[in-house]
């Protein structure tokens, strides 16, 4: 299997050795800083009973300290985190979320265009007032955690206005489709076709950093400023793991703790590397088609078409897209699990018993 070399994050078990060697892997390299999203599916499909205190190695996370392996698979870091345990907050949020950034915009658009005699700028204002009202509300608790809750959150060796690298992200997408909004809406007759295409650059944007950061991570190149928890100078890992990092760890509630272990995690398992970049370039790929194609066809139809072709579109990319990234993690991850067992856990057994068969033999 073709896989990372040089990664930087620290693998100190003796499983991690093993697995490294075996693959003619060169070991990793650590962190300079004192720093450290599975993905979040992984809760979904786990059923296992785990604790903190199970057999077999513990990985270090980016500080040195221990990071609690699976009872049943030893060695290898679990990410002590169930997407199930927080279902009704999650379907909640992404419930205002679809409706905010798709549904309300097509509703509100073609409902008062065809049952009022409005002028179009003055439906464009209305339209435009209910955008960002829940991503706002989310985008501030996320910042309030990132500024308030010192080192709970935010990535070790960040500082108390650093924020993480997805924080960045978002503010420059939202800043880019707000003020396209806003501006757009200002005319007495405003260009429906570019008040159309926010969340398309969006996509757009995601995957052009997707592909960026999968490109470095494959070139094996050097982050030329902090990602997240990856320090300057350290190789750049994909961004699908860094955003898993950031939104498990701040939106999703499970702080500092789930970035060490995803880290550790990421560095002492080749099929988890291999999976993230997978899934790294799915996304990337994804989104810079549907961006650009969403994009030209807004251009290529009537305006009054075009409309709903720029909001619906990416949620319909978002559903498909979703539900076939659930289902490959799910199956990697259970392969991961499976074949981990099978190369540490069940030989490490026969190792033990092969000294005890070859005495009894002796003694015989």
């Amino acid at each position: 299997m073709a896989d990372d070399t040089h990664l930087p994050y620290p693998t100190t078990t003796a499983s991690t050795a093993i697995t490294t060697s075996n693959l003619k892997h060169d070991p990793p390299t650590g962190l300079n800083s004192s720093s450290t999203s599975t993905t979040a599916c992984e809760g979904a499909v786990t059923t296992t009973t785990e604790t903190h205190h199970g057999v077999g190695a513990h990985p270090e996370d980016l500080r040195g300290l221990p990071v609690a392996s699976f009872e049943e698979y030893p060695g290898l870091p679990r990410l002590n985190y169930r997407i199930l345990d927080y279902k009704l907050k999650l379907s909640i949020i992404v419930f205002l979320l679809v409706v905010e950034s798709s549904l309300l915009p097509i509703i509100l658009y073609y409902g008062i265009s065809a049952s009022t005699s409005l002028r179009p700028g003055l439906v464009f204002a209305i339209v435009t007032s209910f955008f960002g009202i829940v991503t706002g509300i989310e985008f501030g608790l996320r910042m309030l955690k990132l500024i308030l809750k010192g080192d709970t959150y935010r990535p070790p060796g960040g500082t108390k206005w650093s924020f993480d690298f997805t924080h960045h992200t978002l503010s420059f997408g939202y800043t880019v489709m707000s003020g396209i909004l806003i501006g757009g809406s200002i005319p007495h007759n405003p260009p429906v076709k570019v008040l159309a295409i926010p969340v398309s650059l969006f996509l757009i944007q995601m995957g052009v950093q997707l592909t960026w950061a999968g490109w470095m991570n494959a070139t094996r190149r050097k982050a030329p400023f902090k990602i997240s928890s990856v320090s300057k100078g350290e190789r750049v890992p994909p961004l699908v793991l860094t955003i898993i990092e950031d939104i498990v760890g701040v939106d999703g509630g499970a702080g500092v703790e789930y970035r060490r272990a995803v880290f550790a995690r990421y560095a002492a398992s080749p099929r988890f590397r291999k999976m993230i970049a997978n899934q790294n370039w799915f996304w990337a790929v994804g989104s810079l088609v549907f961006g650009i194609g969403t994009l030209v066809t807004i251009w290529c139809v009537d305006y009054y078409i075009a409309y709903g072709i720029g909001w619906g579109t990416p949620l319909v990319f978002t559903i498909v897209w979703t539900y076939i990234s659930v289902e490959w993690v799910r199956r990697d991850l259970r392969k991961e699990k499976s074949l981990w067992k099978k190369e540490h856990g069940q030989g490490a057994e026969m190792q033990q018993t092969q000294p005890q068969q070859q005495q009894q033999q002796e003694a015989k």
